[in-house]
């Protein structure tokens, strides 16, 4: 009987340790927004993309696991910048953004363009002057917006792109920015299919796309994290990843 109640004590300890170890199994932390075709995005309750696929190796040759929060774009920037360790995708460099971030990458690169409804015939863009006279629609801190004000271009802004795209349905607003290799998937999700829409003129903006992480991550964990990435870019494992989601990769 002693030996069976010990047995049965010492199995109990065996798997608290194996649950603890489990419990305490390091995670890396990502926030992001919830559409950016095709870089990351929900479909089927759980984000996909190519930015999600590239973060899911490098947690792997970090031996960590990935847990990915979706969350309002601002928002996400917010949490990233003032949280350390926490890293956010899919994101641009612009010169408010580069102080406060260290940046990993670029991961791919993403052009992006301006796009208007095809029965708006009384939207004529042929040029960036021309878009002046419109109202342009835009995701609250979007790496677009300072460039659209240098442009003198005016802009709504929007919490997220399903609300942006609602406004542009509704002809509250003129004009939406959004990359190409993404846009037919935008557009179905809020039940606008390619014939309806038209591309017009490209945003003038860094077309290259990165991790982040704030400035409170440890510098340690950053040269950690770095050399991953750099051993993702020399076995082409990036690469790979990329021309699985876009048909150009050869080309970036």
């Amino acid at each position: 009987m002693l030996k069976q109640v010990l047995f049965a004590c010492f199995s109990l300890l065996l798997m608290s340790m194996q649950y603890g170890f489990a419990a305490s199994e390091p995670v890396l932390k990502v926030v992001t927004g919830d559409i950016n075709f095709p870089y990351n995005f929900v479909k089927d309750q759980r984000v996909q993309g190519l930015s999600v696929d590239v973060a899911e190796e490098l947690a792997a040759r970090l031996g960590m696991q990935l847990e990915i929060e979706v969350l309002p774009w601002t928002r996400a920037l917010h949490s990233a910048q003032t949280q350390a360790s926490v890293m956010i995708f899919t994101v641009a460099k612009t010169p408010a953004r580069e102080k406060n971030y260290y940046w990993i990458g670029p991961i791919t690169h993403s052009e992006e363009w301006l796009y208007k409804l095809k029965r708006r015939t009384d939207i004529k863009v042929r040029s960036l002057e021309d878009v002046r006279q419109y109202l342009v629609g835009d995701e609250a801190n979007n790496a677009s917006i300072p460039v659209f004000a240098r442009l003198g271009i005016k802009v709504d802004t929007a919490p997220s792109m399903q609300s942006n795209c609602r406004k542009f349905k509704m002809g509250r607003v003129d004009l939406i920015p959004f990359d190409p290799d993404g846009v037919e998937n935008f557009a179905n999700g809020c039940e606008l299919s390619m014939a309806e829409i038209e591309k017009t003129v490209q945003v003038p903006r860094d077309t290259a796309l990165y991790f982040a992480f704030g400035k409170s991550t440890p510098p340690d964990f950053i040269r950690r994290v770095e050399a991953a990435f750099a051993s993702m870019v020399k076995d082409k494992s990036l690469h790979r990843i990329s021309k699985t989601w876009k048909a150009d990769a050869d080309k970036k």
